[in-house]
């Protein structure tokens, strides 16, 4: 989350996000169900992630690799105003002081997360 999102009434502390863990893992269409209602266009975006990974490298499977790819993604709203994207959905509900508005996204979370934790840490020096 860039820090620019954050206006002065929304520098507060949150509780942590727990719970998520205790999910089971699931395909990246199960694990979006909860979200459908919440993010337009989603299924079809979730259809395009896997259809960019039907070959996954890093030792992912082709969900885990989609569910970042959905992350990442951007897409059109047709509204300048409102960022439609998954990833502004998610970054507005974890900015809510009320944890449970997360629970639709903890099957989402095991997911992405246990991906994430399977990439492999590279070294690098970057130059500025």
């Amino acid at each position: 989350m860039k820090m620019t999102d954050l206006s002065d009434d929304q520098k507060q502390i949150l509780q942590p996000t727990t719970g998520y863990n205790d999910e089971p893992l699931l395909p990246l269409e199960e694990a979006c169900e909860s979200l459908l209602n919440m993010v337009p266009r989603l299924q079809a975006h979730v259809r395009m992630a896997k259809e960019n990974f039907k070959h996954p490298v890093d030792g992912l499977t082709q969900d885990e690799s989609a569910a970042i790819h959905l992350y990442t993604m951007q897409w059109d709203s047709g509204n300048e105003e409102v960022d439609e994207s998954l990833y502004a959905h998610l970054n507005r509900t974890l900015k809510e002081v009320d944890r449970l508005k997360l629970r639709p996204w903890f099957r989402y979370f095991k997911l992405l997360f246990t991906a994430l934790s399977k990439i492999p840490p590279i070294s690098r020096q970057i130059v500025c």
